[in-house]
C-alpha cells in the first residue's frame, strides 16, 4: 500500500521469526458522546500467510488489550474474508453493512488505494471486562 498512515497511530507488528508478517494501526475515534472509542485504521498480513486466521488473532488481541484499558474499539473493512469472519467470531457485533461512501478529501492522492461504492462492513468488539 502506498498511502501515508496517519502519523497518530499507534503500530502494532505481527512477526515470525524477527521478520514482519502483519501490521496494524489504530487511531483515536472523535464522537461527540463517547470519548473512549480506537478504530483500525489499517490491517495487512502478508500474502503468504493470508486466509489461515493470523488476521482475525492479531485484531482480537489487539482489541482485547484496548478493551481491557476500558476503550471501545472498532474496525470498518471492505475485505470480503474478513467481514465473513467477524461475522462468525462471538467477540465481534455487527453494527452496520453498507455501500461506503466517497468522503475522502484527498480521493486524487490516494484512488490507487481507495475503495469506493463498495460494501463494508462496521463491527465493534465486545469481549474484554
Amino acid at each position: 500500500m502506498d498511502r501515508n498512515l496517519n502519523k497518530a497511530a499507534v503500530c502494532y507488528g505481527l512477526y515470525k521469526e524477527n521478520k514482519i508478517i502483519g501490521f496494524l494501526g489504530v487511531l483515536h475515534q472523535p464522537h461527540p458522546i463517547n470519548k473512549k472509542i480506537k478504530r483500525v485504521t489499517r490491517l495487512v498480513i502478508l500474502p503468504d500467510y493470508q486466509g489461515i486466521g493470523l488476521g482475525k488473532m492479531f485484531l482480537n488481541a489487539i482489541a482485547e488489550i484496548y478493551k481491557n484499558e476500558g476503550f471501545d474499539f472498532s474496525i470498518k473493512t471492505s475485505a470480503k474474508n474478513l467481514i465473513f469472519a467477524l461475522k462468525k467470531d462471538e467477540n465481534w457485533v455487527l453494527k452496520s453493512f453498507d455501500y461506503s461512501k466517497d468522503k475522502c478529501r484527498d480521493y486524487n492522492g490516494i484512488k490507487k488505494t481507495y475503495r469506493k461504492n463498495c460494501k463494508a462492513a462496521s463491527f465493534m468488539y465486545k469481549k474484554g471486562r
